[in-house]
């Protein structure tokens, strides 16, 4: 038996499910539906990838009780709380907690050598996008897939001021060690493009959502400025990356701060969540294909 095959229609809806909120067009249509029913069917949306991966598989869903508990906590929350930052705050405080912990890694099974562990990352963030873009009605300068012409420009740029001012103090104190994927040369420039998109898709479209979309004008607000929310925002930005490699990571959390900063500065800048994600997945890219070794 091909278990990887067996498994692919759950992983089909997964991805529908992750990418169908960016489109316009899907928007339009399920931003008009009423808000109770939609907090249902993205709950709906959040459990049954999980129910039908492991009907194929033959297996008991381990934890499914309690995800299927703090989905629907999370589904009715903007639906009973006001809409104030705080009530915003504390449901993204209440995710973040929820997707960093141990037990939420071991969701998804291992399949034939196939972790799976990331589809409950996945799972998480783009149930979170759903409920604050449709059932918050939280507005997203910009939130979307496809960009465009200013956005490649806004985002290279913040991206090259990043990295112009990393370089120098990097390797002067030693903190970036160079070292080239193991592959023939010539892969390594379509092994950085692929790494691009898999960065652009699966790591800056939700990370850019709730860190530049949701978090950073609701601190504007909350703290009186618009600095504020980009250099607290950064901060948590900063402090979830804590845990990469061996916790507590203190150097690569101050990297991830200063650069979350840049991409701040290229959401502003651009008036679109598609420039602050190229310039994100460019950081990610560079990072994995150059400097893997380092901190």
């Amino acid at each position: 038996m091909n278990v990887p095959w067996m498994i692919l229609p759950a992983l089909l809806l997964e991805a529908l499910f992750y990418f169908v909120p960016a489109f316009p067009r899907f928007q339009r249509a399920f931003g008009a539906v009423p808000g109770w029913l939609q907090a249902v069917l993205i709950w709906v949306s959040g459990v049954t990838p999980v129910l039908l991966l492991n009907a194929l598989l033959g297996v008991a869903p381990e934890g499914f009780v309690f995800l299927a508990g703090c989905l629907a906590a999370v589904c009715l929350w903007p639906l009973v709380m006001p809409k104030r930052p705080l009530a915003d705050l504390i449901l993204m405080a209440g995710m973040a907690g929820l997707i960093l912990s141990p037990w939420f890694g071991g969701l998804f099974p291992t399949v034939e050598g196939l972790k799976l562990g990331a589809l409950a990352k996945l799972l998480w963030l783009r149930v979170g996008i759903a409920i604050f873009l449709f059932v918050r009605k939280f507005k997203v300068q910009g939130f979307g897939i496809v960009p465009d012409r200013r956005d490649w420009l806004v985002g290279l740029a913040y991206f090259g001021v990043f990295f112009g001012l990393l370089l120098p103090v990097g390797l002067y104190f030693e903190i970036l060690r160079v070292q080239l994927p193991k592959m023939a040369e010539w892969m390594i420039p379509f092994a950085a493009v692929g790494m691009f998109v898999a960065a652009y898709l699966f790591i800056a479209y939700g990370e850019e959502f709730f860190f530049r979309g949701v978090l950073q004008p609701i601190l504007a607000d909350a703290l009186g400025g618009k600095w504020w929310g980009l250099i607290v925002s950064s901060v948590c930005f900063g402090a979830v990356h804590l845990p990469y490699r061996a916790f507590p990571n203190w150097r690569f959390a101050l990297l991830a701060t200063v650069a979350g900063i840049f991409y701040g500065l290229a959401y502003e800048k651009a008036r679109s969540l598609r420039a602050a994600m190229i310039a994100h997945a460019m950081v990610v890219t560079i990072w994995t294909v150059v400097f893997s070794r380092s901190l």
